[in-house]
């Protein structure tokens, strides 16, 4: 019967009803109260994504692998940035001091993505007898008016905390935190995405894999743009265009198979050229030789001191040692990603996440 009342409406009152906060709210509580009244202890993985960025998808997917592997009995809640108003009413109902909330790692710390700083400024603020931790990330708000404001805002919210991790994935935003974030414990991890081994099974490579942003962050105009890409030209026959970010929606649903596209791109690549960070992430867990360019900020050049020891990744902001770099890297023999590396760093965050916190012996997934 709701459901015939519900097509009975005009269309444009129905999406009015459907977008309007008041009614996502009383509806996500109907939808999920029963997974959060059923839920043993859980971990709450807050602020994934549904948009276009797969190098934020593959955090998450990172997060709860790692999650999944370190706290076998908890369940694990995944909530969307989008679905947070639809979740509040259950999470205030039914999450307990037990609950340990993981803040989505990536690099929107700051300003330019404002609207993920909102949603860890909310749960921070609203749940101040939980642990809390906020998964590897650059920190960037910038020297301006605006962003000093801000900087002092989210350092009001957060110092409050009594229990919040903070994890930085390279030393200038680990240096950020510790300088302005003194009430809490700070972190200093590889990238999530580091954790992960995509090289198997292996694909026949050919040709070069370019993934060169055109948004805001990049600092290369146009015209550098054609100078990389003629002397990629010079040296291989067949390039392939590609990005980490694919100009539409992802849903949960679809992550896994859009990730496994993309990497199946890299892991058919002889050679990746790229200025996105998980463009080098991605090469580096798919054993695929890169070189990397930097952005507007450290992230990149900062992540890369994580693998510097892989010999099949080059780092530089000179684009004239491209055609050094592409003859170099064609000498090398087939590389093979290691991740063992990284395991000592990630304990850490094990560690922040286990104090008082009791292990089980069987775990769920879930996305509410």
């Amino acid at each position: 019967m709701t459901n015939l009342i519900h097509k009975m409406l005009p269309l444009s009152f129905r999406n009015y009803v459907s977008n309007n906060e008041f009614y996502r709210y009383f509806r996500g509580y109907m939808a999920n109260r029963d997974l959060y009244r059923n839920k043993s202890k859980a971990i709450f993985v807050v602020g994934s994504p549904e948009h276009d960025n797969l190098g934020d998808h593959a955090i998450t997917m990172a997060q709860m692998n790692f999650l999944k592997k370190a706290f076998p009995g908890y369940t694990l809640i995944e909530i969307v940035a989008d679905r947070l108003t639809s979740n509040w009413k259950c999470l205030m109902e039914y999450s307990t001091p037990d609950d340990i909330f993981a803040l989505q790692g990536g690099g929107n710390f700051g300003i330019e993505y404002f609207r993920e700083e909102e949603v860890r400024r909310k749960i921070i603020s609203n749940f101040p007898n939980n642990k809390i931790i906020l998964f590897p990330q650059t920190i960037y708000f910038g020297d301006t008016e605006l962003g000093r404001k801000e900087f002092k805002k989210t350092q009001s919210i957060y110092s409050a905390h009594r229990d919040l991790t903070l994890v930085a994935r390279e030393k200038t935003s680990y240096e950020l935190m510790k300088e302005g974030f003194k009430h809490n414990k700070v972190l200093l991890t590889p990238d999530i995405v580091m954790s992960l081994d995509i090289t198997d099974p292996p694909r026949e490579r050919s040709g070069v894999l370019m993934c060169i942003r055109a948004d805001k962050e990049s600092i290369f105009n146009e015209a550098q743009k054609k100078i990389i890409n003629d002397s990629v030209s010079k040296a291989f026959d067949q390039i392939t265009y590609s990005d980490t970010c694919i100009i539409r929606y992802v849903s949960v649903e679809e992550r896994e198979h859009e990730l496994y596209s993309l990497w199946n791109q890299f892991k058919e690549a002889e050679l990746v050229i790229t200025d996105r960070l998980h463009g080098m992430i991605f090469a580096a867990i798919t054993s695929t030789p890169c070189i990397a360019l930097g952005n507007y900020n450290y992230k990149v050049v900062g992540s890369y001191e994580w693998i510097k020891h892989l010999g099949y990744i080059k780092f530089t902001n000179d684009i004239s040692q491209i055609p050094e770099l592409m003859d170099e890297l064609s000498k090398i023999p087939a590389p093979r990603y290691n991740n063992d590396f990284s395991t000592k760093h990630y304990n850490q965050i094990i560690e922040a996440m286990s104090d008082n916190a009791d292990q089980f012996t069987t775990s769920s997934i879930v996305t509410a």
